[in-house]
């Protein structure tokens, strides 16, 4: 895909500090795109003087530049594919055109898997790693491309469908779903019935299972995953309290049985009246996750 690059003025990008809204003007220059955010372009046009992706060791993602942030090199590792690749870019980026983030060390940034997981806003490195995903989420997935996705009732094939066109991972699919998604959402990742990490929307009502733990037992992703067929099951009804501390709300689970014993599960609540008015939009975080 080819775009304007005349367009890019990292000037009008420079004194912008919150991820999301640096994400947003961004696509703002852009204009319409119909498929994958080219995102290595992207970021040569505003002063990357190199993307270089490569199989590394013990880094995900590097930005080489100095405090004036001039130029920069960025180095992205294709170990674990090319959809994680373009995710480290789209972080790295971030950390460029951040420019109060402070460089993690003389020669510029250099991101492990941990910091692509990074959530949290306490400290500043913490906060930092959790900007970078933040833009790199907005800038991959901009919430213009994401919204025909929201149309109907959740489905994890919307997440396929979303995963394809923008060439994104499945796990980064699901979590913008749930990011932008107008109904109370829940996801669970699993490996070979353990649950590897949990996410909701913060209205969603606390899970009563966690990382480590086995899927509930009752619950039909546990026979979905037994069973090992690939595919993804049709949204049914489940008892909340399978999943839930709630024995008053409905719930409904999605499960969607991948390669190698690892799944995804969308959880879909209804709540009463009263918590729909309370309700607060934006992810709440069980585990820190991951962009796979």
């Amino acid at each position: 895909m080819t775009f304007d690059t005349v367009a890019l003025d990292r000037m009008k990008l420079s004194d912008i500090h919150a991820p999301r809204r640096l994400g947003k003007v961004l696509h703002d220059m852009l204009g319409r795109l119909d498929g994958p955010v080219p995102i290595l372009d992207i970021a040569r046009a505003l002063d990357v003087s190199e993307v270089r992706l490569d199989e590394f060791d013990g880094f995900e993602g590097m930005l080489l530049t100095t405090p004036a942030r001039r130029t920069a090199t960025i180095l992205a590792n294709t170990r674990y594919g090319t959809r994680r690749a373009r995710f480290s870019v789209a972080h790295e980026l971030g950390h460029f055109l951040l420019e109060r983030h402070v460089l993690s060390d003389a020669n510029g940034f250099r991101c492990t898997p941990r910091d692509l997981r990074e959530t949290r806003d306490g400290q500043r490195h913490f906060r930092q790693e959790a900007e970078a995903n933040q833009f790199a989420i907005e800038a991959l997935a901009p919430v213009s491309m994401v919204k025909p996705f929201l149309n109907g009732e959740p489905d994890l094939r919307a997440a396929l469908s979303l995963r394809n066109l923008l060439d994104i991972s499945l796990e980064a699919a699901v979590r913008r779903i749930l990011d932008l998604a107008p109904v109370f959402l829940g996801a669970v990742w699993s490996h070979n019935g353990a649950i590897r990490y949990l996410i909701r929307t913060q209205a969603f009502p606390f899970l009563t299972c966690g990382k480590g733990t086995l899927l509930p037992e009752a619950s039909a992703a546990a026979s979905a995953v037994a069973n090992g067929k690939r595919g993804i099951t049709e949204m049914r009804d489940v008892h909340s309290t399978i999943w839930t501390d709630r024995a008053d709300i409905g719930l409904k689970e999605q499960t969607r049985v991948g390669k190698n014993g690892h799944a995804v599960t969308l959880l879909w609540a209804d709540l009463p009246d009263h918590d729909d008015e309370e309700k607060d939009h934006g992810v709440a975080e069980l585990v820190v996750p991951g962009f796979r």
